[in-house]
């Protein structure tokens, strides 16, 4: 069985693989690199944040009580990559699912993506939350955010086309 626990101080070291480093979403190019133990506190600290701001930031997936995957979603203003993207912006009523990510290849292909979008999209409907959208990936499934395909097939529509990176939505309401 998956569940979805939201990151807290306490369960922060959990979140699997990179993810507890990466500071994509809440930095631009012209960011300096910073060590590990940097990396981690600054994502610690803005997760902890947006929670606190927002209720919802960071959610770490467990199967059978191992951690298997790691999801990022918070309104845009959050994340200030998303300047970079040129292509298209979300809309001020969605949230932005940044990550939906499972780093280890032996734990892909096994369902727990669409497990943890359902469980996420039954979370944010709770919440009150109008649309999720996301950047997702055309080329490839190396993505943090995911391959576009799986986001089609659990009922994403594009709403702005891109040659790698179109934003797709689903309607929560």
């Amino acid at each position: 069985m998956l569940r979805l626990d939201i990151v807290t101080q306490e369960n922060f070291k959990e979140i699997p693989g990179y993810c507890k480093q990466c500071l994509y979403w809440q930095t631009t190019d012209a960011d300096v690199k910073t060590s590990e133990n940097q990396a981690e506190k600054i994502r610690q600290n803005w997760l902890l944040r947006v929670q606190r701001e927002e209720g919802i930031s960071g959610y770490i997936a467990y199967a059978d009580g191992t951690p298997v995957g790691f999801v990022q979603v918070a309104s845009a203003r959050y994340f200030p990559r998303l300047k970079e993207y040129t292509n298209a912006t979300p809309n001020q009523d969605a949230v932005l699912l940044a990550c939906l990510y499972i780093p280890q290849k032996e734990n892909r292909n096994k369902g727990y993506g669409t497990q943890i979008l359902k469980n996420l999209i039954a979370e944010l409907r709770q919440r009150g939350f109008k649309a999720v959208e996301t950047f997702a990936r055309k080329s490839s499934g190396e993505n943090p955010s995911g391959p576009l395909g799986f986001y089609l097939k659990n009922g994403f529509k594009i709403t702005h086309n891109d040659a790698d990176f179109p934003l797709v939505r689903l309607e929560l309401s």
